[in-house]
């Protein structure tokens, strides 16, 4: 009977998988933050055009939803970082 001598160790697990993490982290999502308008018609709709500003009841550091594809992931507060506003996470589900 013929003796088989291996030089290097046979893998068991394909080494593509060693990382799931790696093939799904440049996967697009949908971020969305709401933020509630306490008065808007539809002659504001109509009237909405690039540049528009649209006046939201809730104020600097009020809390908001934060969603991402359709599914609320955590709390936010509304936060002004040099010219615009921003999100700054304060929970995560």
């Amino acid at each position: 009977m013929a003796e088989k001598t291996l030089t290097e160790p046979v893998p068991i697990v394909d080494q593509s998988l060693e990382d799931p993490w790696k093939q799904v982290m440049v996967l697009p999502c949908h971020l969305r933050v709401e933020s509630p308008v306490t008065v808007f018609t539809v002659a504001d709709l109509l009237g909405l055009c690039p540049g528009s500003l649209v006046r939201s009841s809730q104020r600097e550091g009020s809390h908001a939803s934060v969603q991402v594809n359709g599914q609320v992931i955590g709390w936010g507060e509304l936060d002004v970082v040099d010219d615009a506003l921003a999100i700054r996470l304060t929970e995560l589900l």
